[in-house]
């Protein structure tokens, strides 16, 4: 399986304090019903607004991702977000590798 064919999805909303361990345990219950073809999944909850929390997941195919964006599950996890706080957005594509490197010493040869 080449990475260039993997797809992601992020789902991100706020969730108030009072209501983070309800959604926490609906997010665990949808996880635990992920097909096979999610290779990857996990819950964040950002460290600098401590409401915010991002779901991400990783896709085998765009079919699978798709497939999932129509299922019960995953109106699950957005009606979630809107019921238990504040739905933010979606956002899925294409999965890509990116590489960082440090350039210590660059000649002008031109």
């Amino acid at each position: 399986m080449e990475r260039n064919n993997l797809y992601f999805l992020k789902i991100s909303g706020t969730i108030g304090v009072a209501k983070q361990r309800e959604f926490q345990q609906t997010v665990q219950f949808v996880f635990n019903h992920l097909p096979s073809d999610c290779l990857n999944y996990n819950l964040c909850l950002d460290v600098h607004r401590p409401e915010l929390y991002h779901l991400h997941s990783l896709w085998k195919s765009e079919d699978s991702l798709l497939a999932f964006k129509r299922s019960h599950e995953f109106e699950l996890l957005k009606g979630a977000f809107q019921t238990l706080g504040y739905y933010r957005d979606t956002m899925a594509g294409s999965w890509a590798d990116i590489q960082l490197f440090d350039l210590n010493h660059l000649e002008d040869k031109f």
